[in-house]
């Protein structure tokens, strides 16, 4: 029994000292910043235009933020419903008045 427990406390004692080296082959310890990948990114960020940079910070239902959003094809659709109705011939009903 005595060797037992000498045998485990030695070897939880290696398995720490082994856990704590270093590895070369860890992704925290070295990143590889000449690969493939990386060089496509870099490229695609490289070719960006410049323009207005879209805040997502939740300011809408979207996550636009400040910046100035683009409208969808149903808001697009319902703006020109709108305008549409506005061009019309309407009369205003009287205040007071029920319209007819």
């Amino acid at each position: 029994m005595k060797r037992t427990l000498i045998a485990l406390g030695t070897l939880a004692f290696f398995s720490t000292a082994f856990a704590q080296q270093p590895h070369a082959h860890s992704a925290e310890a070295e990143a590889d910043f000449d690969s493939k990948p990386q060089a496509a990114a870099e490229a695609k960020k490289n070719n960006r235009q410049p323009g207005a940079v879209r805040i997502k910070d939740g300011g809408t239902a979207r996550g636009e933020g400040s910046a100035v959003p683009a409208p969808s094809k149903t808001e697009k659709a319902g703006e020109a419903r709108a305008e549409a109705r506005e061009a019309k011939p309407h009369s205003v009903p009287k205040p007071g008045a029920t319209p007819k």
